[in-house]
């Protein structure tokens, strides 16, 4: 390959990467996710004049940038859902982009490109991206923040900027942030006055959560309640277990195994350079941020929170590829042979673990379920009873889209699990079919934490059976 075709080859695929985040995008209209969903509906809230119910019953916990981002988003009416999971597939782009630089700027452009594929095959960041998951953003900041530092150290302004918008994502930025003005070095007055910039995104955050609910530290502390109340806590001894639980299922074992083996690798080649400390100081504090999640009790269940040190493995794992190929090139004939029949045989471990099918599936049914849920609240029989009042659904986990599809106040939809609400007149919403009933984004709709199949399933005598949904997933009663 000439040096031109070389410099060229980077653009070209991501432009290819670009195009074919654009067909799925248009191909899966699906949904964002609860979190995102319930973001779009403050954002409503703040442009009618309203002030956002961070309080509500079973919130997920609001992060400013998004909200932000919801707010102008607003405007779009029905069409913000889709221009949230188009910000966070272009945010995939730049994640795997963004991996490319750092793993070619450590390890070489082998292992950025290994690094970068690795990532895309992970399933789990493309349903991440596709469902509008904020972390994919949040880890795409992190990471070029992180390939921008290490191709020229002690950058500052541009790696400021991304871990100041990374941490109105998620607050493990702010360590992150703390650590780079160490990082930095120079006298303790230049550190002091960079203590300004770490301040930055914290101070933000709670001056909004001070606006809307009087309490700066309302999203720190309903966060913690919240996982308690939905069972997600962990103690001190299982922490070993929350970090591979959440690496493996991110990562799948063979590529986490690659990933632990190139980072060992890496620790061997001798005194680390700064760019070396760049990639092993990232994943560091990713690994700490996580572990000071479980331990403080915000969650010990949610693999996505592990997302920046599973990257930075994609990075290490990489590095071990791109090693073991160079020695294959340089290695005799039966020694090449060997190594080809163990990449051969990790190659089928890995694609035995891929499922696209499994997944197109998926993508398929949710947009199938939220298009029949809009169908349902468009029927003449809800249309008539929400005169008599609020929309009920069985758990919160349906409250953020069906409050997106209908407009209007938070009380005009409740969950039928809020057992302080489920006897109001008007609509009542039960899921039918094994798959619905059994699939963890709508809810648990089977005895479990929070959501009793008793209280979200039962039919009351009151209640009058009004027919189902055209595709057939919703019962629909009400009660006047």
């Amino acid at each position: 390959m000439s040096a031109r075709a070389a410099r060229a080859a980077p653009a070209l695929a991501s432009a290819a990467l670009l195009a074919l985040a654009a067909w799925a995008w248009i191909r899966y209209p699906v949904a964002p996710t609860y979190d995102s969903l319930a973001s779009l509906v403050w954002g409503r809230d703040v442009l009618a004049g309203r002030m956002p119910a961070f309080d509500g019953f079973h919130a997920p916990t609001e992060h400013p940038l998004w909200l932000a981002l919801s707010v102008l988003l607003a405007p779009l009416g029905e069409q913000a859902g889709r221009g949230m999971t188009l910000v966070t597939v272009l945010a995939l782009v730049a994640l795997a982009v963004g991996t490319y630089r750092l793993g070619a700027r450590v390890f070489g452009p082998a292992a950025g490109v290994v690094a970068a594929a690795l990532l895309l095959t992970r399933l789990n960041f493309g349903f991440y991206a596709a469902f509008g998951f904020l972390d994919v953003p949040f880890v795409a900041l992190v990471i070029w923040a992180a390939a921008l530092e290490a191709e020229r150290p002690r950058r500052g302004r541009i790696v400021w900027v991304l871990l100041v918008a990374a941490g109105l994502l998620r607050p493990e930025a702010w360590v992150m942030a703390g650590a780079y003005a160490l990082w930095l070095g120079g006298p303790p007055a230049a550190i002091v006055r960079r203590g300004v910039l770490v301040a930055l995104a914290p101070v933000l955050w709670a001056l909004t959560d001070l606006v809307v609910t009087g309490n700066p530290l309302f999203s720190f502390t309903y966060t913690t309640d919240a996982a308690s109340d939905l069972g997600r806590t962990r103690g001190l001894l299982h922490l070993p277990e929350s970090v591979y639980g959440a690496l493996r299922e991110v990562l799948k074992p063979p590529v986490l195994a690659a990933g632990i083996a190139g980072l060992v690798l890496a620790l061997r080649r001798g005194s680390p350079s700064r760019t070396d400390l760049v990639l092993l100081g990232t994943g560091a504090l990713g690994l700490l941020t996580f572990c000071a999640l479980v331990v403080g009790g915000v969650s010990a269940q949610v693999p996505r929170y592990a997302a920046v040190l599973a990257v930075v493995l994609l990075v290490y794992a990489g590095h071990l590829v791109a090693t073991g190929g160079r020695l294959v090139l340089a290695a005799r004939r039966g020694v090449a042979l060997a190594a080809v029949a163990v990449l051969a045989t990790a190659g089928g471990l890995l694609a035995t673990r891929l499922h696209p099918a499994s997944a197109a599936s998926e993508l398929r049914f949710r947009v199938a379920v939220e298009r029949d849920l809009a169908a349902a609240l468009r029927t003449p029989a809800v249309r008539r009873a929400r005169a008599c009042g609020p929309i009920a659904v069985p758990t919160h986990k349906l409250l953020p889209v069906t409050r997106w599809l209908v407009g209007g106040r938070e009380d005009r939809v409740i969950a039928r699990s809020d057992l302080d609400e489920r006897r109001r007149p008007g609509v009542v919403l039960l899921p039918q079919g094994f798959r619905l009933l059994h699939n963890a984004a709508y809810g648990s709709f089977t005895a479990g934490v929070g959501a009793p199949a008793a209280v979200t399933q039962r039919v009351p005598s009151e209640l009058r059976f009004r027919g189902r949904s055209p595709g057939r997933r919703f019962a629909i009663y009400t009660r006047c």
